[in-house]
Order: structure tokens, then sequence, then C-alpha cells
């Protein structure tokens, strides 16, 4: 019987939809039912409700801050709507707005912070560091597959980490792989291969997953090049 996955999921059922029929999960992607579909969908509308909670909660404390507020509780304010932006991403629907909100008050907090260290070159040169980093971490907030291993609930467990990076789209995982470093990476080539080899004897071809696969090689052979050099 086939599924039916939501076409706007939340990151359980994005991870349930992976699965699904997919040998690269086997015997896991077998065994999954609508039931589990259905409660996954419920999973992630609960995380919606409490998502929504938590923004206006964080909307509220800033509009609390007063002039005088040390910089360090200011910093530790963005840091979590920083994380309120990747949830929100993760979210199922669609919440452009409170995006645009979320990243339009961490400008008013830079700002601020900016004004604390106008005289400060050193500081400000981090700053604008930590702008751009900004700017490039929410780039990759259009991979959905990013903002899922980037939650702190993530639905990607350890196990699965693999084959979900091998079952996704070729721009996907090539803007995923600098989130690990050698070591990471090469272990992660070790065992797809072998991985893949297993199922090729089985009678599974698997074509893309074989290119993803080819993506860990190449990063490995650059991140190897540049530790060398």
């Amino acid at each position: 019987m086939k599924l039916h996955f939501s076409p706007e999921s939340g990151p359980c059922e994005r991870q349930l939809c992976r699965k699904y029929q997919n040998p690269l999960f086997s015997p896991v992607a077998d065994r999954i039912t609508q039931q589990d579909v259905d409660a996954a969908r419920q999973e992630d509308q609960a995380a919606l409700q409490q998502f929504l909670l938590d923004f206006r909660s964080l909307i509220q404390e800033a509009v609390d801050l007063k002039p005088n507020t040390d910089s360090e509780i200011i910093l530790d304010l963005k840091e979590r709507l920083d994380q309120c932006y990747t949830r929100c991403c993760a979210m199922p629907g669609e919440h452009e707005e409170i995006k645009i909100a979320i990243d339009k008050l961490i400008q008013v907090i830079m700002q601020a912070v900016r004004q604390g260290a106008a005289n400060d070159p050193v500081a400000l040169a981090k700053l604008d560091d930590e702008d751009a980093a900004r700017r490039m971490h929410q780039a990759l907030h259009v991979h959905m597959l990013i903002v899922d291993l980037l939650l702190a609930d993530s639905p990607i467990e350890e196990a699965d980490l693999l084959p979900t990076l091998l079952s996704e789209r070729v721009e996907a995982v090539q803007a995923t792989l600098p989130l690990f470093d050698v070591e990471q990476l090469g272990l992660l080539y070790e065992t797809g291969k072998k991985r893949l080899e297993e199922l090729q004897r089985q009678g599974h071809a698997l074509p893309d997953a074989w290119n993803n696969l080819a993506l860990f090689e190449h990063a490995l052979l650059e991140m190897t090049d540049t530790q060398a050099n």
C-alpha cells in the first residue's frame, strides 16, 4: 500500500519519507506504515506549536531589553534567535514572515552590539565576520537536509546519517559536506562504499547514491590536500 506524505512536511515526517522504500535503510524501510507517518505528522505539528510559543517568548524578551543590558545577555539572545531561525525553516508549512522577522531582530541586536564596540576596530572586524558567517549559514537553510541536521532534536539519528546523505539530491549533499571534518568524512566514505557494494551484490544499482559517494571522495581529497599544504 502506498503511503500518503504531506506536501509540506516537518522534520520527523521528512525523515520517514527519506526511509520509505529505500534499500539504503533496509530493513527499516519495509516496516514503515501509514500509522507511523500520521504519528510523525502529529509530532511535527506539536513541535510547530511549541516553536510558535518559544518565538513569541523570544520576541517579548527582546522587547524588554534595557539600553544598558550586558552584551553577553544580548549575544545569548542573538544565538537563540539563530537557533529559532533553523527551527522555523524546519517546521511544516510556510513561515516566511517569521523568518524575516527573526532576521530583522538579529540585525537590530547586532547593531546594538556594534554601537557598544564603536571604538574597538578588532571587535568590529569580528562582528563583520560574524555577519558574513550568519548570511552564509542562513543561505544553507534552503536545503532541508541541512536544516534537519542542525536541529537540536534532529530526527536524523547517527545510524541514519550515512543512508540519509546517500539518498539526498546532489546539491544538498554538496552543501552539507563542509559540516564534516576529514576523519568524519573518511569514515562516511569507507562505510558508504562497503554498504553500496553490499547492496550492489543484492541487485540494487543505486546510481544516485554512488554519485553522492563520489562527492564524499572528492571532498575528502580536497580536505587532505589542504591540510598537506
